[in-house]
């Protein structure tokens, strides 16, 4: 033990903000052997867990209705109800509590107890010496300087960009708009700089190391396409009856799909995600615009809270949902949103006028019906379709959008189908099929 506090001792503590279920609190971390650590007891009483703490042995115990978990201080090892679990660091025993690594938080202690967590780290912002507009030839170039490198997200809304980073703009006008930007406001906070342009002539941005380059982008090809799986880490999607995970029946078949695409067509294909992590549905969207995509195909499976027998293949595309059916399946879809704290008809309709005065709306439907013309004829399950409905991670994809269900979880049969490899590779063949006779169609449109 006391290696442990000769090493906390030479190391600043970090401070972490834990949110469940609207309720939050501030706590204070130690390091470890370059691990965050935090005590459990503060967070049992954010979740409302039990806690109960043996300081002879060193054993913690958290329960909460019928779920409990136990911990022993230095073993990384812990028990949920009578199943052993292994640990990647071992909870350590300090000063009378437990202390638990914080990124095991969530993966652990909120997926054991059924609890959805969010944990931000809470760092001082560091400073931006300049931020500047400046035009370069048929591109408007929003430029930063900075001591070290700051993170920043874009989100692209067509007629204005919206850029967060993670520092510090005090007392500085905001830069001259120039070219394509009309108009720039600077609004300054406490950990972060928000700025908001308003755009006229842009279709697209790219970023590239310091600098947002937007442009009005004109394609006679299809160089690159993001292929988007739905859910993934703790957001499982739908889950069959069986026990399929819809999060891992998408990847799969995306992975597969990437292959034929690379394989056949040789175009590029970067993944929204390549393994089982969580992804917001912003940043899916998001990945696409950065890249500067020609297409973008969201791959999900279907599920029904009403029937079992329901079945079939169906796609998408964005715009408002005309049918109780199509609302439900965007109701099911834009429930992710709930990873990350945001209301669903955030800016939506906004979105959904924007994208209606766009090429991409009749391109998307053009494209959703190629995918589903190739289900009709080489699926051997049923053919639900072209539908429309406002997901969210379509919105502000400012490229031919598509999403993609694939069958439904939810009924037995197919859910049996779906942990198939054969009847994933199925599914990826047919969206290939439709993918390619769309890029045909779109490159001869585009080039006569």
């Amino acid at each position: 033990m006391i290696g442990i506090f000769l090493t906390l001792a030479c190391i600043l503590p970090y401070n972490y903000e834990i949110v469940c279920e609207g309720k939050s609190i501030l706590i204070e971390a130690v390091k470890v052997d370059f691990q965050d650590y935090v005590p459990l007891k503060s967070v049992a009483d954010l979740i409302g867990a039990n806690y109960i703490y043996d300081n002879n042995t060193q054993r913690l115990y958290l329960t909460m209705q019928n779920r409990q978990l136990e911990i022993i201080g230095n073993v990384p090892v812990i028990r949920q109800n009578a199943v052993y679990k292994n640990m990647p660091f071992a909870p350590l025993y300090i000063a009378g509590d437990i202390y638990f690594p914080v990124h095991e938080i969530i993966p652990t202690i909120g997926t054991s107890l059924d609890k959805l967590m969010f944990i931000k780290e809470i760092k001082e912002a560091p400073l931006i010496d300049d931020i500047e507009l400046v035009q370069k030839g048929d591109s408007t170039i929003l430029r930063f300087s900075w001591p070290r490198t700051i993170d920043f997200d874009v989100q692209f809304l067509m007629k204005k960009a919206i850029i967060e980073i993670d520092g510090q703009y005090p007392r500085k006008p905001a830069p001259k708009a120039v070219g394509a930007v009309s108009h720039v406001q600077v609004l300054p906070y406490t950990t972060y700089t928000r700025l908001e342009l308003d755009l006229a002539g842009v279709n697209a941005y790219l970023e590239r190391g310091t600098e947002v380059i937007f442009y009005h982008k004109i394609s006679h090809t299809v160089n690159l396409i993001v292929i988007d799986p739905g859910h993934g880490g703790i957001d499982p999607g739908a889950v069959g009856k069986k026990g399929l995970y819809e999060k891992d029946a998408n990847l799969d078949i995306a992975k597969f799909l990437r292959q034929y695409i690379e394989d056949s067509l040789g175009i590029r294909i970067v993944m929204t995600r390549e393994k089982d992590e969580y992804l917001s549905l912003k940043a899916r969207t998001n990945i696409a615009n950065r890249h500067s995509a020609d297409l973008f195909v969201s791959v999900h499976c279907n599920a029904s809270g009403k029937s079992s027998k329901m079945r079939g293949f169906e796609t998408y595309f964005l715009s408002e949902a005309r049918t109780t059916e199509a609302r439900a399946v965007e109701a099911l879809e834009n429930a992710s949103l709930k990873f990350d704290d945001i209301e669903p008809d955030d800016e939506l309709t906004l979105i959904l006028y924007d994208l209606a005065q766009s090429a991409y709306l009749e391109e998307s439907n053009l494209f959703a019906e190629s995918i589903q013309d190739h289900a009709k004829s080489h699926l051997s399950i049923p053919s639900r379709g072209v539908k429309q409905a406002g997901f969210y991670v379509l919105r502000g994809a400012f490229m031919p959008a598509v999403l993609i269900e694939c069958a439904f979880v939810s009924n037995l049969e197919e859910e049996r189908m779906l942990k198939q490899k054969s009847f994933r590779r199925e599914l990826a063949v047919c969206i290939f099929r439709g993918i390619k006779h769309y890029i045909v169609d779109y490159e001869r449109r585009l080039n006569n």
